[in-house]
Parts: C-alpha cells; sequence; structure tokens
C-alpha cells in the first residue's frame, strides 16, 4: 500500500484485515505489543478510503475488534481478563491516532461509505467514545468543525455534541444511543450533501507508506 492507492488493491486489503481479526482473536498479546501494531493501525485508517463494501467492513471489523483491547473485557479466545498494560498500550495508541480514526470514519458515514457500512462505522466510533468518552467527543467535535463552512450549523454541531455527553452520563443502557445519534447525524449530512468535486479538503485521507 506504500506505492498504491488502497482503491487499486481492494481484495487484499479485505483480506488481510480479516486475516487480522482472527490474529486479534487468537494471538492479540503477540500483535499489540508488537513493531507492527502501529503500521497496521495506519494501514486501516488509510483503507478506510475505500468505497468498496467488503474490504471496508474487514478493515471496520478489525477496528472494533481491536480498540476493544483498550478496555478490560476484549473479544478473546482465552476468556481470560485483559492484561493491564496491554489496555495501557491500546490507550496510548488510541491517544496517538485516535483523532485521525474519528475524522475518517465519520467521513467515511458522511460522504465516501456504502450504506451497508453505516452500522459499522458508528460501532467503531460507539467503541471509542465507550472506552476514551472525553477524548473521543473531542474529536467528534474537531471533526465536525472541520466540513466545509455552511454545511453543518452551529446548532445542528451543538445538538450532536450536547447529546452525545448526556448519554455518556445516563449510564450503559443510553450509551447505546450514541450510536443513533451518529447515525442520525451523518445520514443527515449525506442526504443534503454529496462528495465535493475537487475532494474532501481537510478530511481528505493521507496516504498510507510503510517505513519499517
Amino acid at each position: 500500500m506504500s506505492s498504491l492507492e488502497p482503491r487499486d488493491l481492494p481484495d487484499i486489503i479485505e483480506d488481510f484485515f480479516r486475516l487480522l481479526t482472527d490474529t486479534v482473536l487468537y494471538y492479540p498479546y503477540r500483535l499489540i505489543p508488537s513493531e507492527l501494531f502501529t503500521p497496521i493501525l495506519q494501514a486501516a485508517l488509510s483503507a478506510l478510503a475505500l468505497e468498496q463494501r467488503e474490504p471496508l467492513t474487514a478493515t471496520l471489523h478489525y477496528l472494533r475488534d481491536v480498540i476493544a483491547f483498550g478496555g478490560p473485557n476484549p473479544p478473546v479466545s482465552t476468556g481470560q481478563p485483559n492484561p493491564p498494560a496491554v489496555q495501557a498500550a491500546m490507550q496510548n495508541i488510541l491517544a496517538a491516532h485516535g483523532e485521525e480514526l474519528v475524522k475518517r470514519v465519520m467521513a467515511g458515514m458522511m460522504i465516501t461509505f456504502p450504506r451497508d457500512c453505516f452500522a459499522d462505522g458508528s460501532g467503531v466510533l460507539l467503541e471509542l467514545i465507550e472506552l476514551m468518552p472525553e477524548a473521543a467527543v473531542g474529536w467528534v467535535a474537531v471533526t465536525v468543525r472541520m466540513l466545509p463552512e455552511g454545511t453543518v450549523t452551529p446548532e445542528e454541531s451543538k445538538r450532536l455534541i450536547d447529546g452525545i455527553g448526556a448519554k455518556l452520563s445516563g449510564g450503559p443502557e443510553a450509551l447505546r444511543g450514541v450510536r443513533s445519534l451518529l447515525q442520525d447525524f451523518t445520514n443527515a449530512y449525506r442526504r443534503r450533501y454529496v462528495a465535493p468535486r475537487d475532494g474532501l479538503g481537510r478530511l481528505e485521507a493521507t496516504r498510507f507508506r510503510f517505513s519499517g
């Protein structure tokens, strides 16, 4: 993916992230501490610029599963508690790359993702917000502010951010409403606007380059 655009490699990307999803399930404590883990995350961010359902679904499933390793109960085959050191490592990585992840997922949901990928996209955002609520809500606010001027009113932005905050203070049951808020916001944006002819501006994806 260093010299080619993600759209030129959809089948390879799909197979890669399906394999990684299995790796996270069975060998998470080898993958997450490895030197390859951060480049893999960067490759996933690049892959989110795709518009094909299958590779996007594979990438989003991987991201959702791996984010859960920042908490105590990730999806593992052993059923054992997640070590605190792994939780801390995952949270540190997300602190460094979470803003870009939110931008990529929200841009996809608003502009480029097939509709079949909306639920998986909002699932990734919900996992991140549940794990790191204060930081993740801030990243959502940053992303909304980056939308082209005039496409979202200040009232709409405030309603989204305030709504997420209210859901977060309402406990685990109310947290599920965050997903609906995100889907409603991105759906409304998508109905009103199409992808700009000159690209996505500040929400444009950067090309992945592996330097290992």
